[in-house]
């Protein structure tokens, strides 16, 4: 004899719940195979030696940045970068002060590396990680190692095998397994907003 499940009506005096209103109408593997998540599983966080390697003006890092994060913009609020922020960022210290108007390769790390933690992070912690790395590892080794995690947690999310990849650090330390979990909640928050996006749910 077939069973049906049985779902109880959110009050007395409301209208009974069918099993049709709360079956999915946007499957997992339609949205995995969509434009969306295509652009997504393909967005690439560039490593240390990928950064343009010319000093840019404030105005051209925005844009580099905002080029950078385009595949994932169903993930900020607004925009990634604006000039304002980039003002505050020097003024926390967060971000090394420009010499003559031009930001360099660790400038540009920074920036990239707070645009993606401050999605799920506050900037209190983020200044945190930032003093954590100066005394453990050169800008290039950390940058180089967040650009790989992001990445990773990214690809691994978007895909249809389980569980993330392992860690690419040589040696799993306490700071290692900081930056993987917020590669993890990043990658998490993605996924997320852009299910949202395509199941018609922004706004």
């Amino acid at each position: 004899m077939e069973q049906h499940v049985t779902i109880i009506p959110m009050s007395d005096s409301s209208e009974r719940i069918t099993q049709q209103d709360v079956s999915p109408t946007v499957l997992p593997d339609a949205f995995l195979t969509s434009d969306v998540a295509f652009a997504a599983k393909h967005f690439h966080m560039p490593r240390y030696d990928e950064l343009p390697n010319v000093e840019l003006y404030r105005d051209q890092v925005i844009e580099y940045i905002e080029q950078v994060l385009g595949p994932l913009s169903g993930c900020s609020d607004g925009p990634w970068l604006t000039p304002s922020m980039v003002n505050n960022y020097v003024k926390q210290r967060l971000v090394p002060a420009p010499v003559k108007k031009l930001y360099g390769r660790e400038q540009i790390a920074r920036l990239l590396t707070i645009c993606i933690f401050k999605q799920f992070l506050p900037i209190d912690a983020i200044a945190r990680l930032f003093r954590i790395q100066k005394v453990t590892y050169p800008i290039d080794v950390a940058f180089d190692y967040v650009s790989a995690e992001i990445n990773n947690a990214v690809d691994s999310a978007f895909s249809r095998h389980d569980g993330m990849r392992r860690d690419t650090a040589s040696l799993v330390t306490r700071e290692s397994l900081l930056v993987r979990s917020a590669a993890a909640a990043f990658a998490s928050k993605v996924f997320l907003m852009s299910y949202l996006t395509f199941a018609g749910y922004e706004g």
